[in-house]
């Protein structure tokens, strides 16, 4: 299984770019690959920016259609790998967790895609996708739309629950991401109770 990081968003409700806000002694993109590091093969970088990526071996791909939001991102991603399936996440989703991304991989055998459905929402950036869907995402994308959850119409489904995620992370912090300054805040605040955590 492949890694696809989306990190070409325009990071309008944040205000800046949130892919190099510092995270820990990090960054939110690098703080991502370092965790998919130990369960993808390859880590692809879907972005449209230049981005100084201080790992060896990530590939760096732009937007095919472009200001087409993270469908799109999902496009150029899946085209960009070679594997079959691919796990899918936000770079501003830094509390992952390796065994629930393994879980979800697993869920995905014979579906083309495995997407968590937590509290009546999908979580589409958090996600497992086969090459499979990159015809009918073609097809969305020519036609104009863009919703994620379009996609889910034209392919085998499996919806990961929330009673198979919380035996990974009890507070699925795996599903939060970081949009605006105040998410920020409050993740990062979490952060450091969790480091201090670790060092007593």
């Amino acid at each position: 299984m492949n890694g696809i990081v989306l990190a070409g968003g325009l990071s309008s409700r944040m205000g800046s770019d949130k892919a190099s806000l510092p995270w820990g002694d990090s960054d939110l993109l690098h703080t991502v690959l370092q965790q998919l590091a130990p369960v993808c093969d390859t880590i692809i970088v879907v972005t449209n920016r230049p981005r100084d990526i201080q790992m060896p071996g990530i590939l760096a791909v732009a937007d095919h259609y472009q200001q087409c939001g993270p469908l799109a991102g999902i496009q150029a991603g899946l085209q960009a790998s070679g594997a079959d399936y691919n796990f899918i996440v936000a770079c501003d989703m830094p509390f992952l967790s390796s065994s629930a991304i393994t879980y979800i991989e697993q869920a995905a055998i014979g579906y083309e895609a495995a997407v968590p459905f937590v509290d009546g929402y999908f979580h589409p950036l958090h996600a497992v996708y086969h090459r499979n869907c990159l015809p009918h995402i073609d097809r969305l994308l020519a036609e104009g739309s863009y919703r994620i959850v379009e996609l889910y119409k034209h392919i085998r489904l499996v919806q990961i629950r929330k009673y198979e995620l919380v035996r990974f992370d009890e507070d699925l912090a795996m599903l939060n991401n970081v949009n605006t300054p105040a998410e920020y805040q409050l993740h990062a605040a979490r952060l450091n109770r969790c480091s201090v955590l670790i060092k007593l």
